[in-house]
């Protein structure tokens, strides 16, 4: 992939999440981040199931603000109490949950170290448990810091953008630290469990305002439509 980037070749680098669970995305700030964000949303948007959209900041996202599975601030903790429904309550057949958390350490932020301890309990229990139960998790944060990342060896999938800190290198491309070097904004790496490591390009989204739609759409549908 890294020659046909240099020649202008670009190959589709596909992630599904049903065969190799969850998506750790490490992007620094100017990286573009929210822009991959909007993309997967989109995709997903299309997929059966339920979309859940848990944005702390509360600013990127802004104009889905009000829809039935957008929970921003201090209701980042209610998407979490979905998931241990669903959990507690197992049925024969789930349809797929994708849940999207965007700025995970500035949600534990909020909270003593105590309860930041049960969120990152409760996070770990949904990455291992959640494709027996049709729970995705797509995490995204700034950096890989050891004090905020928990079950990160559940993450079957890593993408890091823009220029990574040492530290968040060393955390989740460690095996391909050497091939790591800065990138510029909405390029990076993908890392996938049992595949070699590639360089991406994030494409162009060439309607946004209708991916927001789309994205509005799915997070105001029940599971069951």
């Amino acid at each position: 992939e890294a020659q046909a980037l240099q020649r202008g070749i670009k190959v589709q680098a596909l992630v599904k999440l049903n065969k190799v669970p969850h998506l750790l995305i490490v992007a620094p700030s100017g990286s573009g981040k929210t822009y991959l964000l909007v993309l997967i949303l989109r995709q997903l948007s299309c997929m059966i199931g339920t979309l859940i959209l848990a944005d702390f900041k509360g600013m990127d996202f802004r104009s889905l603000d009000g829809c039935r599975n957008y929970y921003k601030h201090e209701r980042v903790a209610d998407a979490f109490d979905e998931m241990q429904i669903r959990m507690k309550h197992p049925k024969k057949e789930f349809l797929p949950i994708y849940l999207l958390i965007d700025e995970w350490s500035g949600f534990l932020g909020l909270y003593s170290k105590k309860e930041q301890d049960e969120y990152k309990k409760q996070l770990a229990s949904i990455l291992m448990l959640g494709r027996g139960l049709s729970i995705f998790v797509i995490l995204a944060l700034q950096r890989a810091d050891a004090n905020y990342l928990v079950g990160r060896d559940n993450f079957g999938n890593v993408v890091g953008l823009g220029t990574l800190s040492r530290e968040s290198v060393q955390m989740v491309f460690s095996d391909f630290k050497e091939q790591i070097t800065p990138k510029g904004r909405g390029k990076g790496y993908l890392k996938t469990d049992g595949s070699p490591l590639k360089e991406i390009v994030v494409p162009r989204i060439r309607d946004y305002e209708r991916s927001l739609q789309m994205i509005e759409n799915a997070l105001n549908r029940y599971e069951t439509e």
